[in-house]
């Protein structure tokens, strides 16, 4: 068993190298340059040759492809974009909110999935049994963009069970919602 585990471990390691190069290659490979991209279609000369020098675009891609290797294996995934604050503050704060919605999902699904799934068992053929079938298949075949959209709608403004914006209410003042 171990000696699987470290075999997928060692796989791993090419299989990142292969995927990272794929990214890389194909977003150089976009029409347009990554400048013009974050400038925008009003964008200078000037201000695409500053931004080129300044994140490194100007170099050939092999030297911009080590670097990128280079600095994502010291831990800097450099700086967001956005909010203009490094990546890994970004992943750390919003991290607790994933963990939490994933759990929550996953005690739903056990909780409302399995007895579901147990009384459908054991009334085969009945109404239930088919109701419930067609009720999950609508659960899958609903896109979850649109599916959010209905429940954000149901529960948050039609019910006001949930807030509508963010975790809680935009009143509340502490530090970490779930203390996660």
């Amino acid at each position: 068993m171990l000696r699987f585990v470290v075999r997928r471990l060692l796989l791993l390691i090419p299989i990142l190298l292969g995927v990272s190069v794929l990214v890389f290659g194909w977003i150089h490979l976009l029409p347009g340059s990554p400048a013009e991209s974050l400038l925008g279609e009003h964008a200078t000369p000037q201000a695409v040759a500053q931004i080129r020098r300044q994140y490194g675009l100007d170099k050939p891609l092999y030297v911009q492809y080590w670097r990128y290797l280079e600095t994502t294996l010291e831990g800097n995934l450099g700086t967001s974009i956005a909010t203009t604050r490094p990546v890994t503050y970004e992943i750390e704060h919003r991290f607790p909110a994933t963990v939490e919605l994933a759990l929550a999902a996953m005690v739903f699904a056990i909780v409302c999935g399995v007895p579901l799934g147990f009384f459908a068992a054991k009334r085969y053929g009945t109404w239930f049994d088919n109701a419930s079938l067609v009720v999950s298949l609508i659960g899958i075949s609903i896109p979850i963009f649109f599916l959010a959209i209905i429940l954000k709608y149901i529960f948050a403004v039609k019910l006001g069970w949930l807030p509508t914006v963010g975790r809680e209410d935009i009143r509340a003042v502490r530090p970490h919602p779930t203390n996660l």
